[in-house]
């Protein structure tokens, strides 16, 4: 049966607090941004990053990369630090209190998806996860043909 993007709108808006959103989300008391989230999961899986990838990472500019850490920092959850190999690259890390928070996220994110995992059988779990991969990768090359046009419309021929 084929649904309509009114009839699927309408179903993720009845239904998308439910997965995403449930009260133990809410119990962590997550006032990020979605880029500050980003930002602290990058840090936990790099243990340290450079602004330049974590810009990178963020797909957002530098600057706007630089707000980002600087509310964060204010707010304990990151620490800067210097590179040891280049004294001018500057390094982001989480702080005792970013742990502390990304591991509750983590938790939670596991219980989500041990929710799933038993509402679904083995075979409909690994379905479920080729089909997500599949959107990933058909999001990310139709982004990089996004870029691509983007980039060619920028060059300028000079004749």
């Amino acid at each position: 049966m084929l649904y309509s993007n009114d009839e699927l709108y309408e179903y993720v808006l009845d239904n998308i607090q439910k997965v995403v959103f449930p009260e133990e989300l809410i119990r962590l008391k997550l006032s990020l941004s979605v880029f500050e989230l980003i930002a602290l999961m990058m840090s936990e899986k790099y243990q340290t990053v450079t602004m330049s990838s974590l810009a990178q990472g963020m797909s957002v500019p530098m600057s706007t990369a630089t707000g980002i850490v600087d509310r964060m920092v204010k707010k304990g959850l990151l620490e800067r630090g210097r590179s040891e190999e280049d004294r001018r690259v500057v390094t982001i890390s989480l702080s005792a209190s970013g742990k502390e928070l990304i591991d509750e996220f983590k938790g939670h994110i596991y219980s989500v998806l041990d929710r799933v995992r038993s509402l679904l059988t083995v075979e409909e779990f690994e379905t479920a996860l080729e089909l997500l991969r599949k959107l990933v990768l058909g999001f990310q090359q139709e982004e990089r043909a996004t870029e691509k046009t983007v980039m060619e419309r920028r060059i300028i021929e000079i004749e």
